[in-house]
């Protein structure tokens, strides 16, 4: 499946293999949030389309953070939808953030509303 934001397989490149092997080294593997054992080497500024061949956004030390998955999966939950990537680095699955749901949800509250709203008037008629 193609990724939306053309990052397909950068994840499994040996160019962020090495440079995220040695950057979660640098830091003993070590949460740079919580202090627990970190597992995910995290950009900060995320990557997407226009930035991902960008080696000063991709593979620049200053631009990453050692996480642990607790505090990697609160920084994307809060903030956007989280994509599964299989072992090849492609993108396997989106995983709807809890605004995106909780905004699906409104919107088919207010649709419902405007629904119940014209069929009303339509019954006044």
């Amino acid at each position: 499946m193609p990724s939306k934001h053309g990052i397909d397989g950068f994840y499994n490149s040996k160019a962020w293999r090495k440079v995220s092997a040695a950057y979660m080294l640098s830091k003993n593997y070590v949460c740079e949030r919580c202090g627990d054992p970190a597992t995910i080497c995290h950009h900060k500024k995320w990557l997407n389309a226009s930035n991902v061949h960008d080696p000063e956004i991709a593979l620049n030390f200053d631009n990453l953070e050692a996480l642990c998955q607790k505090d990697h999966n609160a920084e994307h939950g809060r903030k956007h939808d989280t994509v599964v990537f299989d072992d090849a680095g492609n993108v396997t699955a989106v995983k709807e953030s809890v605004e995106t749901k909780d905004f699906k949800k409104k919107q088919a509250q207010i649709d419902d509303v405007i629904e119940r709203a014209k069929a009303s008037l339509c019954g006044l008629k």
